[in-house]
């Protein structure tokens, strides 16, 4: 039995300000065989818009932010929660939604959409070498390209397919590096780091003494090791959290993980309970 209400209490526990971050997809809402199908679970909404509005009353308790591989302004529209950071494509988009602000409106920097851009073009010259298969989504994220599988009759078979023709087209002079998810490659700027470096950004800034972070994915792992050193370190209290996928949970995510979750509503209930804490407390 998971006891929402302790572990809420243990993030909450440090005096100080504390960081919330979620990813979305797989974490607090449930994967869709169609990537632009993915819906937040309405607990983990309402229990954001408990947490916004309480971070907008005391900024200097809470700061929250949904850090995702999808862009900002599409994974903005989909949780539709203003008073939080939106970081984008894996920290390389970053965009603020007020409390009250319009997504439409949403200023995003590090967006960039260049339908001719080396990602975009590599991602087509990927889908035509494979003569392209119902089973392949193209996802074009400006500087970077997110290949999707999860389609595919045979995910296994076809991660392999798609795997040696993204090899095949990164040995051309193209300055992208490849990133496997669960039935995913992306494909991002060479050396522009992820979510670890996203989060040792939002480190330095906001100087948090608490953290609680829920992922899902093998890039979810990047930002808990860096957690992890900084807990280490005696630098900051930090509780990572992930979140059990339906068919492959990645091993380096249960290895990792403080704690692992079934499914993504029960996401929602450990931040239903840590607005609950932050509430009475």
């Amino acid at each position: 039995m998971i006891r929402f209400g302790a572990l809420a209490a243990r993030v909450a526990e440090p005096a100080g300000r504390i960081l919330l971050l979620t990813d979305f997809d797989g974490t607090i809402a449930e994967i869709d065989p169609d990537p632009m199908g993915a819906r937040i679970e309405p607990g983990a909404r309402r229990a954001l818009r408990r947490l916004a509005r309480f971070a907008e009353a005391y900024p200097e308790r809470l700061a929250i932010a949904v850090l995702t591989g999808r862009a900002v302004s599409d994974v903005a529209a989909r949780v539709r929660v203003g008073g939080m950071r939106y970081l984008g494509n894996h920290g390389l988009e970053a965009g603020w939604l007020p409390r009250r602000g319009r997504v439409d409106r949403l200023a995003v920097a590090g967006s960039t959409r260049d339908p001719d851009g080396p990602a975009a073009r590599l991602g087509r010259s990927v889908a035509s070498e494979l003569r392209h298969p119902g089973w392949l989504f193209i996802e074009p994220k400006g500087p970077s390209v997110a290949l999707h599988y999860r389609q595919a009759p045979d995910p296994r078979e076809a991660g392999r397919l798609l795997g040696s023709a993204v090899d095949r087209a990164l040995a051309g002079e193209v300055d992208l590096e490849r990133f496997d998810g669960r039935m995913i490659v992306e494909l991002r700027p060479a050396g522009a780091g992820g979510k670890g470096a996203a989060i040792a950004r939002l480190l330095t800034e906001l100087r948090p003494s608490s953290v609680l972070a829920l992922g899902d994915d093998r890039s979810d792992v990047e930002g808990f090791r860096v957690l992890h050193a900084e807990r280490t370190a005696g630098r900051l209290a930090a509780l990572t959290v992930g979140v059990h996928d339906r068919q492959e949970t990645p091993p380096e995510l249960l290895e990792i993980a403080d704690l692992m979750l079934p499914e993504p509503r029960h996401a929602g209930r450990l931040l239903s309970a840590l607005a609950t804490v932050l509430e009475e407390g």
